[in-house]
């Protein structure tokens, strides 16, 4: 296993291009409906945490935008069956990857208890997913199915290894939910260790500022408008919650006292 030791800035400029350009010509078009990050966020993680020929896991993978960068950039990716609303959109993307030129390899498992996974190149290097959400989905139940998701996947990965959520800001009824204080919960029930919590941008930087991108649909449900009624900018980040899978016993004590010191 490669070992990375890089820590990437906490604010990456990973806005300049819109997301409908980044899908064209490299995504089919119902991709554009799978919001949890976008191609040049995750080619930035896979860059960043993994090197070739290393394994990155998507188990919720949605319309597979992390599964076809990682077989774009000559990793081997391993997903878990999407939804069946996304099952035909991962496909066509892995399937588009795989043209692209010399790849990685893609497999994908029915479940976590597929006997196939025996049978993967390697232990996990990374495994990197969106948190999915509508806008009146229930946050208590979102997070317990992250939560089962991660504690079903983290025992493949490397001692040292990386697990990496990103989250795209949540309104309802007009207030911020705190996502990423609630996914690092999550992650610190399972035994990970906190390492970095970067901001990766989804708009481009143009004299010093960020400009996000306005909404131009109707507004009016949770996602379009504050506590006040009045309409929002489309939200400008992704927040990338970086966790490590702790080399021994030792490490994971020593990161549940750096939280309770943290909280005290």
């Amino acid at each position: 296993m490669n070992q990375h030791n890089t820590r990437p800035a906490s604010v990456w400029d990973t806005g300049r291009t819109s997301t409908r350009q980044q899908l064209k010509d490299r995504y089919i078009g119902a991709t554009r409906s799978d919001g949890a990050l976008t191609p040049v966020i995750a080619r930035h993680i896979i860059a960043t945490y993994t090197g070739a020929d290393d394994t990155v896991c998507d188990p919720n993978p949605g319309a597979g935008i992390v599964l076809s960068e990682a077989v774009r950039t000559g990793r081997h990716a391993v997903g878990i069956q999407p939804q069946r609303r996304w099952q035909s959109a991962c496909e066509a993307n892995l399937d588009l990857a795989r043209l692209a030129g010399p790849t990685g390899t893609a497999t994908m498992l029915d479940g976590v208890d597929d006997p196939r996974a025996a049978d993967l190149p390697g232990a996990i290097d990374l495994v990197l997913t969106g948190l999915r959400h509508t806008p009146t989905a229930d946050p208590t139940r979102v997070l317990v199915r992250l939560y089962d998701t991660l504690n079903a996947v983290a025992d493949w990965v490397w001692p040292g290894g990386h697990v990496i959520v990103t989250c795209r800001p949540w309104r309802r009824h007009g207030r911020l939910i705190d996502l990423p204080g609630q996914i690092s919960d999550a992650a610190d029930a399972i035994g990970l260790v906190p390492a970095d919590h970067c901001i990766a941008l989804t708009a481009p930087i143009r004299g010093n500022q960020v400009r996000p991108r306005v909404v131009t649909r109707a507004v009016g449900t949770n996602d379009d408008t504050d506590e006040h009624g009045q309409p929002l900018a489309r939200a400008a980040h992704v927040d990338v919650l970086v966790f490590r899978v702790p080399h021994t016993p030792a490490d994971a004590i020593a990161a549940a006292c750096e939280v309770r010191r943290a909280a005290a």
